[in-house]
């Protein structure tokens, strides 16, 4: 997952080694892999965070091999995070997205997510991130990743 996550994002926007076993051993995560053949073709990491109120899934990453991208895996990827929220009683997903990666936010947006706030230098000086939620089921979501 490491090896990934540098293919995927700048030095600025990766996890070491420790920080993503952390995310991903994390009690409260849920992980949903995606494979081909032998090889990791993505991934993502959802925490559901027990928030006053309900509980809320935090996508913490979302990962795709730039190889297997424009095929709706990230899609699939987000369907099934999004079907492990709603089994932990989630009624939304929230995830922060550096103001700079357009394709990303264009992404989340196509599967409604909305910027609801900002967060200055969250990933370091400069590099501030954008706040995006949207409400369970996803839209557009498959039958089978239906609770």
């Amino acid at each position: 997952m490491v090896a990934l996550d540098d293919v995927c994002f700048e030095a600025a926007f990766r996890f070491s080694r420790s920080e993503m076993r952390r995310y991903a051993e994390a009690k409260r995560a849920r992980v949903v892999i995606a494979s081909s053949g032998e090889m990791l073709a993505g991934f993502c990491i959802l925490h559901i965070e027990r928030l006053p109120g309900e509980p809320v899934g935090y996508l913490v990453t979302l990962d795709v091999l730039p190889s297997q991208r424009r095929f709706g895996l990230a899609t699939k990827l987000m369907f099934a995070a999004a079907d492990l929220a709603r089994s932990d009683s989630c009624r939304s997903i929230m995830l922060h997205v550096y103001t700079g990666n357009a394709p990303a936010i264009g992404f989340y947006e196509r599967l409604g997510f909305e910027t609801i706030g900002s967060v200055e230098a969250f990933y370091g000086p400069g590099l501030d991130a954008l706040v995006m939620r949207v409400a369970l089921p996803l839209p557009g979501s498959p039958p089978q990743f239906l609770a």
